[in-house]
């Protein structure tokens, strides 16, 4: 009978699972937000993955996040609003896509806001714009 309560505890206990968001994720090493901060342009010509530590994801549909990494970040944007992360989603992250830095115009400052209620971003940020997101510990 122990054994029985025991194998349903291990059962009924919550198993953090991968997850993969978007299209399947290539194969290869990610660079980290820190070194793509370091060297934007560097990054830039062709889609990379980029790793990071979730720091925001966005409340109204999850449609993106904000990577971190040694003090560095950059905003991963779904590609054309192509999938969503929960918007629970924490701890550290790899994303698959283009490495661009933006301005920032105000309708889209503003929607950010409205998005998570923070403050509003600065005038330029690294940004990717992404097709898949792993999340190791979903």
């Amino acid at each position: 009978m122990k054994t029985m309560l025991s194998l349903w505890l291990l059962c009924a206990a919550p198993v953090a699972l991968a997850a993969n968001y978007g299209e399947p994720m290539p194969a290869g090493e990610p660079v980290a937000i820190s070194a793509a901060a370091a060297d934007p342009a560097a990054h830039a010509d062709a889609p990379a993955k980029f790793s990071g530590r979730i720091t925001q994801v966005c409340q109204k549909k999850g449609c993106w996040v904000v990577l971190e990494d040694e003090g560095s970040s950059a905003r991963v944007m779904a590609k054309d609003h192509g999938f969503e992360v929960p918007k629970d989603a924490s701890g550290r992250a790899v994303a698959y896509g283009q490495l661009q830095m933006e301005p920032i115009s105000e309708e889209h400052a503003r929607h950010l806001v409205e998005d998570d209620g923070a403050a509003a971003p600065a005038e330029r940020e690294l940004r990717i714009v992404a097709t898949a997101i792993y999340i190791p510990e979903a």
